[in-house]
């Protein structure tokens, strides 16, 4: 289960609404300082997603809370979303080099137009499968626990900066 922590912004009918801090790879690495998606990421806010928990009970706003996703869901919703388009890509690439420019003598305009609308093909075919991967509740991130009331607002500003010497 992939877990994130995630802080309570409102509660309407059984369904939490929270905003989730999105989580890079990036910092932790011993080049992070020399590298430039390193130093952009530092220099850049981190993007916030809004979700929809179901919950028992309402919460109130600003408490913190662990929410999770199943790996399954996600790796193979990844699967298709990446493998459909570039395998159409080369199939649509093949089909135009032996089929189409052979028949039509169209040469590689031919052959790219083939492999771009296959490919085309394949992101509207990995759209439609991506959306029935899984059960809805298997899609839906599930609140694991409640972590508490939030820190004050000023520990946080500090704990996020560094301080200056």
């Amino acid at each position: 289960m992939i877990k994130a922590l995630a802080e309570v912004t409102g509660y309407q009918d059984g369904w939490l609404a929270l905003a989730c801090q999105q989580q890079t790879s990036c910092g932790s690495c011993q080049s992070q300082s020399q590298c430039g998606t390193g130093i952009v990421s530092k220099a850049l806010p981190g993007k916030v997603n809004h979700v929809k928990v179901r919950a028992p009970k309402a919460l109130p706003v600003g408490t913190l809370v662990e929410i999770g996703l199943a790996e399954a869901t996600l790796v193979r919703s990844a699967l298709i979303v990446y493998l459909v388009p570039l395998v159409m890509l080369m199939v649509g690439a093949l089909l135009g080099q032996f089929v189409f420019a052979e028949l039509a003598s169209g040469g590689e305009a031919g052959v790219i137009a083939t492999s771009v609308g296959f490919g085309t093909l394949g992101v509207l075919i990995a759209r439609y499968l991506a959306a029935r991967v899984g059960t809805p509740e298997q899609q839906q991130p599930q609140l694991l626990r409640v972590m508490g009331e939030p820190v004050s607002e000023l520990a946080v500003i500090n704990a996020a900066r560094q301080d200056s010497d």
